[in-house]
């Protein structure tokens, strides 16, 4: 059961001023203490290092930008109950894209590889961590290893693809400050957006070094460009039963 406001209220400006942060004892390593907050965005002040021993040791997704740690959660705007990290239609959507792009990329042919939601991304030049729900690799997977405390902690750094399942906890999070962080990976040359409670997608395609041509598909018929493939939102959508 959520915490009240207030509780919530108290809990996060610990998290919040925690001093140092580096002893970590505030923020919960567990989903189910990460739920209890009630909160649906929950931030820190922490260093690269900070985060990363954060990641080893939470057991839920966490990002790391402008000096700070990330937490979203799911809440159900009907009751207003917390789901967690993800609803079932985000997996089911993750799971068709991860299909249909193993489908669509082999026919445009060898050498790329398709990652899951596990797999941290390092945006190197701007120290900042996030994971993709679906990550395309072109080639050889690149990683930077940093090494603290006898641990190593490894992200990847050169996506040419990846794919974000909105929902309403990170829509504005991954439409903004995500997509922008994205857009500073050289390697990147397609970014996708898909709503999971309508149809609906949005893609970023790198025409130019600097320059993104976007484009918002609203109609099952609508395609994804993908090189010179395509997929469509009705086969996004299949798996979905009340669309």
């Amino acid at each position: 059961m959520p915490a009240s406001s207030e509780q919530s209220s108290i809990k996060l400006a610990d998290v919040r001023t925690s001093e140092p942060f580096r002893k970590r004892r505030h923020w919960p390593k567990t989903l189910e203490a990460r739920i209890e907050l009630g909160l649906r965005e929950l931030r820190a002040p922490a260093t690269f290092k900070e985060y990363l021993a954060l990641s080893e040791d939470c057991n839920y997704r966490i990002h790391y930008r402008d000096g700070n740690v990330i937490s979203f959660l799911e809440i159900d705007e009907q009751t207003n109950a917390i789901m967690g990290e993800a609803s079932v239609k985000h997996e089911l959507i993750v799971a068709r894209m991860i299909s249909l792009l193993t489908e669509t990329l082999g026919k445009a042919g060898p050498g790329f590889q398709i990652l899951g939601s596990n797999i941290r991304l390092f945006i190197a030049e701007n120290i900042k961590g996030c994971n993709a729900d679906v990550t395309v690799v072109k080639g050889k997977v690149e990683q930077n290893t940093y090494k603290f405390n006898r641990r190593a902690v490894s992200g990847v750094t050169n996506p040419w693809l990846v794919v974000e399942v909105l929902s309403d906890s990170t829509r504005e999070f991954d439409l903004s400050d995500k997509l922008s962080d994205y857009k500073q990976l050289p390697s990147l040359q397609q970014v996708i957006f898909i709503e999971q409670d309508h149809i609906w997608a949005s893609t970023y395609i790198r025409v130019s070094p600097k320059e993104w041509r976007n484009l918002d598909l609203t109609s099952p018929e609508d395609q994804i460009p993908i090189l010179d493939q395509a997929i469509s939102l009705q086969q996004v959508y299949a798996s979905i039963q009340d669309m």
